[in-house]
């Protein structure tokens, strides 16, 4: 169905578009709804231009006044057909197929051109290092084939159980950074809920940019540009760590009481554990390094108010547990 609404109802539908899908303007709009900015732009300025029904959310029919309504293929019903038929008569059916195909290669190629040119990552945006932080901790990145095509995925896996509300956060994260909504896949037999979204360039930028591996995780380190950022920048990557790999909990003293917190870190990548290390103990944390099993720990009531103080968490499971810990 396509509608037609009064200039006034038009204005106000760009306007709803564009903050559903954060756009500032029309070539960005275009490329979210996979329309040509020329298409979109004959929608809303042109007065007898009919607006496709389903870029419409119900929503919003209370904020607009709709003109008249018709078929999608009033069009063709009018004149389309005896144009396509002189074309088949002109090129054969075989040859309208082929221009078809390559209408659409040039549509996917023009498209794929103009995300790339606007993706841009600042690699200094908090936001950013603490995303790249959780990455670090329980993500993954692959890349592969299916029927033919290429797939390009970011992964991020969570306990099912206690780290909804941080599986909430990172996913708010990721839309914000990367206009991502994501997709969650449940393994229930391993406790598990995995997040994952598709995003060509920021995976190949993590790559080939931040060292990052495709599939297994083996060998990695914090990268010169990510190492060399000062400490109010770098403490962020730490937060997304520690909520995905590291863990806090309460030693038992001689007595048997729960009473001496601990926050610790055990990662099978010696590199960063010794990097992690090294930032942490610059920045005046009493830690401790087990270099034979990758462990990295703090301890105390006071390094613990030292690190909520300068580091801090996004995962409320271990939020809680540190701030019933300290009374707070």
């Amino acid at each position: 169905m396509r509608i037609l609404l009064s200039q006034n109802s038009k204005k106000r539908l760009l306007v709803l578009l564009k903050n559903k899908y954060n756009s500032k303007t029309i070539n960005e709009l275009s490329v979210k709804i996979n329309s040509s900015p020329k298409t979109i732009q004959s929608w809303f300025y042109l007065k007898e231009r009919y607006i496709p029904e389903n870029i419409i959310e119900d929503k919003w029919y209370d904020e607009l006044k709709i003109i008249e309504k018709k078929e999608n293929n009033w069009g063709a019903i009018k004149g389309g057909k005896e144009s396509y038929s002189k074309i088949v008569d002109r090129v054969g059916l075989s040859g309208v197929k082929k221009y078809q195909s390559k209408g659409g290669k040039k549509a996917a190629l023009a498209k794929s051109r103009l995300e790339r040119k606007k993706f841009k990552i600042n690699i200094k945006d908090t936001l950013f290092l603490e995303f790249y932080g959780i990455l670090l901790g329980d993500g993954w990145i692959s890349n592969f084939k299916s029927k033919n095509k290429k797939v390009w995925i970011i992964g991020i896996s969570s306990n099912l159980n206690l780290d909804k509300e941080f599986t909430d956060y990172y996913r708010d994260l990721v839309f914000k950074l990367f206009n991502r909504k994501g997709t969650i896949r449940i393994k229930r037999d391993h406790n598990v809920s995995e997040f994952i979204f598709w995003h060509k360039f920021l995976l190949k930028y993590l790559n080939k940019k931040l060292r990052f591996p495709i599939g297994k995780k083996e060998n990695i380190q914090l990268p010169t540009k990510i190492r060399g950022l000062p400490f109010h920048k770098l403490k962020y990557v730490i937060r997304g760590l520690f909520d995905t790999d590291g863990s806090f909990y309460l030693e038992k003293d001689k007595k048997g009481i729960n009473s001496y917190p601990i926050i610790s870190f055990h990662m099978g990548y010696p590199k960063m554990v010794k990097q992690i290390y090294e930032i942490l103990k610059n920045k005046g944390f009493k830690v401790s390094h087990d270099k034979k099993n990758n462990i990295l720990k703090i301890k105390g009531r006071e390094q613990l108010k030292k690190w909520m103080n300068e580091i801090g968490s996004s995962n409320n499971y271990k939020l809680n547990k540190i701030k019933e810990a300290l009374g707070i």
